[in-house]
């Protein structure tokens, strides 16, 4: 390496937005693993030497995980992914992940730590289901529904847990089937998320609603026998602290007798 490349960038970790100081690994990742993504270094050894990379997870100082690997120049690929497994993020707490290279005469170079926060406290994911205020006894929305389904689907989210606090955002997601129930392949394009942010002490009281607009794409490909689903989760800056069950609308937009469904 050259004396001009002293310090690298913090490693990424898939599926951790670099944008969450704090790190936090998913539920889902803790369960599975992670994995490192380190971008090839650009200044390597000439051409059929050896380059070395090692990864360290620490925890207060101690090294906890270490990987290392030689490649031999050039390396071609624009990336190198790095899998720590599950068994070393069990232990709860605030670590710090890194990574040095060595070129072919043992000349380091470093880059930044990257925090992650390993926190195995299980989420609420059973949340009551929200609600769609305009559908039928039945539920139903159809062409007799009121406001249109063309003007937007209400989804409405119930009261929220105690463990809720002013500043938590609540994610509501949307999804569209061709089916009555909310299973099989959602629909291209019926996905929506919508991201309700600074929660009041009122929209945790009594809950509040949002719109899935506009009919086109998110709503317009459900005719008939289809449905949507709904779920919620509540985040605490980056964190998951909760999530809901399913709320399942069914859609028929076909009036007995008609061909073309009701609508734009």
């Amino acid at each position: 390496m050259s004396g001009n490349i002293l310090v690298y960038d913090a490693p990424q970790v898939r599926g951790i937005p670099q944008s969450d100081p704090a790190g936090n690994i998913p539920p889902d990742l803790l369960l599975k693993g992670i994995e490192v993504i380190i971008p090839v270094w650009p200044e390597q050894s000439p051409p059929g030497e050896q380059d070395t990379l090692i990864v360290r997870l620490t925890r207060s100082g101690v090294v906890e995980f270490t990987s290392t690997t030689t490649y031999t120049t050039p390396i071609t690929a624009l990336e190198i992914i790095i899998p720590i497994g599950p068994q070393f993020l069990i232990n709860d707490g605030v670590v710090e992940l890194s990574y040095e290279t060595k070129n072919f005469v043992g000349n380091p170079a470093h880059s930044d730590p990257r925090t992650l926060t390993i926190n195995h406290t299980p989420v609420p994911d059973d949340l009551p289901e929200p609600m769609f205020p305009a559908a039928t006894i039945q539920g139903y929305l159809n062409c007799s529904s009121n406001p249109p389904v063309w003007d937007g689907i209400e989804v409405k989210v119930p009261p929220l847990p105690a463990f809720c606090q002013i500043g938590d955002v609540c994610a509501v997601e949307w999804f569209g089937y061709l089916s009555l129930n909310g299973s099989g392949t959602v629909i291209p394009g019926t996905y929506k998320r919508i991201d309700k942010t600074l929660l009041s002490a009122q929209e945790i009281a009594v809950g509040f609603s949002i719109t899935v607009e506009p009919f086109v794409p998110h709503i317009e490909p459900m005719k008939m026998r289809a449905s949507g689903k709904a779920v919620y989760s509540i985040y605490r800056g980056f964190r998951l602290i909760g999530s809901s069950s399913s709320g399942v609308v069914k859609i028929d937009r076909i009036i007995a007798g008609e061909n073309l469904p009701c609508g734009p």
